[in-house]
């Protein structure tokens, strides 16, 4: 099970960077486009702001959300070792709990 959350978040971040990189280029290459067709200065001072916000929302979830991704996994890979030691020190363990009764 470990293994399947591992990939799971390995695609989960590299699919949020794709995805983020690829609506960076159509978003921009589009406002590039539209200033260099329109030759319009009003254009770039009533949409800066917007592209601008798009942008940081690009960049947060390009950046953000494969960090994100990242520290789960280490979580995961941190905590897996243990928890199966954990288990594997259960079953050794007799039903009674006391020392005596352990296979020597």
């Amino acid at each position: 099970m470990p293994d399947t959350i591992m990939s799971w978040l390995d695609g989960v971040g590299s699919t949020a960077f794709t995805w983020s990189a690829v609506a960076f280029v159509l978003v921009n290459g589009a406002g590039l486009a539209t200033v260099f067709l329109t030759r319009d200065r009003g254009f770039v001072n009533r949409w800066t702001s917007g592209f601008l916000a798009v942008n940081l929302a690009l960049l947060g979830t390009g950046l953000g959300v494969p960090l994100v991704a990242l520290a789960a996994r280490s979580v995961v890979s941190a905590v897996t070792p243990f928890r199966a030691s954990t288990q594997a020190d259960a079953e050794l363990m007799p039903a009674s709990g006391r020392e005596t009764d352990w296979p020597r």
